[in-house]
Parts: C-alpha cells; structure tokens; sequence
C-alpha cells in the first residue's frame, strides 16, 4: 500500500486569497467613489491593513488550535492577486 502523497488545500490559505480578491474589488470600487482615500494612503497599503487585520484574526485562532497557521505563499499569492485585481478593476472596468 502506498501512502497519499497530496495534502490538503489549507483553508487558512483558500480563505485569505478570497478575501483579498473580494477586498481588492472593493477597494477599486471605493477608491473610484472616494479618490481623496488613495491619495492620503496608497492604495495598495489599504490592501496590506486588509491583510493585517485577517492575519491577525488567524493568529489568534492559532494559537487556541482552532485554524492552521498562515504560511508565507499563501500570504504573497493572495496580496498579488488581490493588487492585481485592484489595479485592473480601478483602470479597466471601473
């Protein structure tokens, strides 16, 4: 018998790429009806606050053994992907 040599998607990691997609949409969104907000902060920190605050959500359920910790590419892809869809949907379709 052989033993399965794929691990499981983390969820940590599946959740923290959804919300910076969803935060990167809303982003562009706001900062085309509010333009005085990325001219105070630059848009892509708003997204990095965003990422702050989950992190900091999930270290603390970490630490109560209730979540798995965020590793580092999840943590890059889900910011790259949520600035990429920042900056299309604030040029592009917005």
């Amino acid at each position: 018998m052989t033993d399965a040599t794929s691990r499981p998607l983390p969820i940590t990691g599946l959740a923290f790429a959804a919300v910076m997609l969803v935060a990167g949409l809303a982003l562009a969104v706001l900062f085309k009806a509010y333009p005085g907000l990325a001219e105070t902060v630059p848009g892509l920190m708003w997204l990095l606050f965003v990422a702050l605050a989950f992190d900091v959500i999930v270290n603390g359920l970490v630490s109560r053994g209730m979540a798995q910790a965020l590793t580092m590419p999840w943590r890059v892809g889900g910011y790259c992907a949520g600035a990429v869809v920042q900056h299309v949907t604030s040029t592009y379709v917005v």
